[in-house]
């Protein structure tokens, strides 16, 4: 059997209750983040542009815009909320895809469930299905993909949403076999982007393009049956290699080993470790000025964090040198840090511009910084707050949800939302979420 039908015929036969709890439990984690991040980047400009666009273009709808309640086509919906979830760059991670799974899987997966009242639970074994399929291809496809400059976000990303969209509109194994030749032939997004308005646009495009490939495929349009590994396909082109290895499928699943990464900071995953050090030097040396400091990362990261001496609050997210000065300035990172205003700022450029950034060859990131004193102090960093090994606990996980939804949605809409996302597979009709996704009086 191709490699393409071993994914379809999983994640069309996988049944919720053959879903073990841990699974399911990250799974409603992820999906809450997911809408978290989304209404925080309600007002982002990508956000802005986006949203703008399709109420131009007279779109309608059952698909709900999070945070805003207007409604849209399915299509618009995971289009716009696709590029919402990734405006702020907090949503989750997988090194799996070597990617963020869950912003074009969330948003296609929700806007064909509101479409069909789908349930909860057909909602909840989708988004299993998507995750587990897109992330055990990405390490079929291993980190060379990424390496050739692709944007796994996008390129992956489309792949889950065309398997959850096909889940829930029922295609039967042939048909999601064409969706996925289907949405090869969209699968897009280079990492020239990172910095700019488009790295989250990727997002929104892949969720859009996924549940356009399962409905072509619903519809009768013809694709070859065997994308991932046709000549000519999704592992000759963006692999570099036909012969895909593909690990077991769902024994664990994806989301329980290698994991899923909630980030605790709206920065690259890359910047995490290294933030994490700072933030520990910080609270140790509270009266020390810094002189300077010498940071010690991954050399692969060095190829993602492109921005040394940022301009803007979005080329901050991907400045490692920035990442550190913030940190030992201001302590946690927030949404306020990455602001263009505040990546300019006079202290934060006068003190990135003292930080050197060389390779680490021992598999952790370290963070040496010298002080005016003349003493010194180093931290050293093997799994980021947020990592599978080094979880966010149930407190820090929830107070980023209310941070980024309260002000939208107010505190008893928000706790409600979380209320129904922890019991997702006992909610009856998921156009539910739509309602707690919009301000209140919307």
């Amino acid at each position: 059997m191709s490699v393409t039908a071993r994914l379809a015929d999983f994640a069309l036969s996988l049944k919720l209750d053959s879903i073990d709890e841990p699974t399911r439990v990250l799974a409603c984690q992820a999906i809450l983040d997911v809408l978290a991040c989304a209404i925080a980047g309600r007002e982002e400009r990508v956000t802005r542009v986006v949203r703008g666009m399709v109420l131009d273009q007279g779109s309608t709808g059952m698909g709900t815009l999070w945070g805003s309640g207007e409604r849209v086509s399915p299509g618009s919906a995971a289009l716009v909320n696709g590029a919402a979830a990734h405006a702020l760059d907090f949503d989750d991670v997988s090194w799996a895809m070597q990617g963020h799974p869950s912003v074009p899987l969330v948003p296609a997966a929700i806007a064909v469930a509101e479409s069909r009242k789908a349930s909860g639970a057909d909602l909840l074994a989708a988004y299993v299905a998507g995750f587990e399929v897109q992330c055990r291809l990405g390490q079929a496809l291993t980190r060379s993909h990424y390496e050739k400059g692709w944007h796994p976000t996008a390129t992956l990303g489309v792949i889950g949403a065309t398997t959850a969209v096909g889940r829930l509109l029922g295609l039967d194994p042939e048909q999601l076999r064409a969706a996925y030749g289907i949405a090869c032939s969209r699968a897009s997004g280079s990492r020239m982007a990172f910095g700019t308005d488009t790295k989250p646009l990727h997002a929104g495009l892949a969720a859009r393009a996924g549940l356009e490939a399962a409905e072509f495929a619903r519809r009768g349009l013809t694709a070859v049956d065997d994308g991932f590994e046709a000549d000519m396909g999704m592992a000759d082109l963006y692999g570099g290699d036909r012969t895909l290895e593909l690990p077991t499928l769902g024994r664990p699943y994806a989301l329980l080993d290698p994991g899923l990464e909630l980030k605790p900071y709206p920065a690259c995953r890359f910047t995490h470790r290294t933030i994490d050090a700072v933030l520990a030097l910080r609270e140790r040396n509270p009266d020390e000025i810094v002189a300077s400091i010498e940071c010690r990362i991954d050399p692969f990261a060095q190829k993602i964090l492109i921005h040394p001496r940022p301009t803007s609050g979005l080329e901050a997210k991907f400045s490692l040198p920035y990442c550190t000065a913030l940190a030992w300035l201001d302590g946690w990172p927030e949404l306020r840090s990455f602001s263009d205003e505040r990546s300019q700022g006079d202290d934060v450029q006068d003190l990135l511009a003292r930080v050197t950034v060389n390779d680490s060859l021992d598999g952790e990131d370290s963070v040496e910084i010298l002080f005016e004193s003349g003493r010194r102090d180093q931290e050293s960093v093997e799994h980021a707050r947020g990592s599978p090994q080094r979880p966010l606990d149930e407190e820090e996980r929830l107070r980023k949800v209310r941070f980024c939804t309260s002000l939208t949605l107010g505190g008893e809409r928000t706790e409600l939302l979380i209320a129904s996302i922890e019991g997702l597979d006992a909610l009856p009709d998921v156009t539910t979420l739509g309602v707690l996704c919009s301000p209140v009086g919307e």
